[in-house]
């Protein structure tokens, strides 16, 4: 068997889960067959007490046995089959497992309920901590609430929130939103029945640069100028935090009228223009 034969094997063996001195061990024993430890250790390059060590291991995963001839103790490499048996059968046993685990994940769910109640924040760095921020929104078990600064968020992110908004939608989670009124906001919310939203828009001078969304029993803050982000899971936060956002919400719908209207005029509305067209083409 040439170097590179040899060298594939070994690579493979420690695939499996054996360290470099088993493999070694293993294929000198596949090559020579039955032998006392000293010969397998002269030809392993390997001193005689490590290659017992050595061969206990593999013994113990099942990979060689040992023999008594005239008092003498012989260890020989398992069939290669053999091998490939014993793992196979540990796949099945490993996939029966997670196959259990995950008929118990429900029974889990409802235990960690149980002593999730108390408050966590968790901090997030850098540009990730947006993104990390609106991957746990995909989860929300409820609506949405939002204050973003959309320009913002779209210039650090620019290629991940068109996919965001579609998984978002296909997830079938709706959200309410309140941006500061600027052309993207405004194009943005001419797409909201398209993306499962509605949005509101308020004068620009009240732009706080900070996204803040509230689902579930969450809060996020995340400071776009500054690039970190915190996730509180606080129940009662999270409760107050909706309240505070109804009421606000209530009280932006004038803001949103007098924003979209001058939106409209000053950058149009490809919606209300093509329906134009259809009804002077029926005509």
């Amino acid at each position: 068997m040439n170097l590179e034969d040899t060298l594939q094997l070994l690579r493979t063996l420690k695939e499996v889960g054996l360290s470099a001195n088993e493999a070694n061990v293993y294929l000198t024993l596949l090559t020579l067959g039955p032998n006392p430890v000293s010969t397998v250790a002269k030809k392993a390059n390997l001193n005689r007490s490590s290659c017992y060590t050595i061969l206990d291991r593999l013994m113990q995963k099942g990979f060689v046995h040992q023999s008594n001839k005239q008092n003498v103790t012989y260890f020989s490499s398992v069939d290669p089959k053999l091998m490939l048996n014993q793992l196979t059968s540990k796949k099945h046993d490993l996939e029966d497992r997670i196959e259990n685990l995950r008929r118990s994940m429900g029974q889990f769910e409802r235990i960690k309920c149980d002593y999730s109640q108390k408050p966590t924040v968790l901090f997030y760095e850098g540009e990730a901590a947006i993104q990390n921020i609106m991957e746990d929104t995909l989860n929300a078990k409820e609506e949405v609430r939002a204050y973003a600064s959309l320009q913002e968020l779209t210039n650090l992110l620019p290629n991940y929130f068109p996919g965001y908004y579609k998984r978002r939608t296909q997830k079938g989670i709706f959200i309410k939103a309140i941006y500061p009124a600027n052309q993207l906001s405004y194009k943005h919310k001419l797409r909201d029945h398209k993306e499962n939203r509605e949005s509101r828009l308020i004068p620009p001078e009240f732009n706080f640069h900070l996204d803040i969304l509230i689902y579930d029993n969450k809060v996020a803050i995340t400071s776009l100028n500054d690039k970190f982000g915190l996730l509180i899971k606080s129940q009662s936060m999270a409760n107050a935090q909706k309240k505070i956002f109804d009421i606000i919400w209530e009280g932006t719908k004038t803001y949103d009228d007098v924003m979209t209207t001058m939106m409209e005029q000053k950058y149009g509305n490809p919606q209300k223009t093509a329906t134009k067209r259809k009804k002077s083409t029926s005509v």
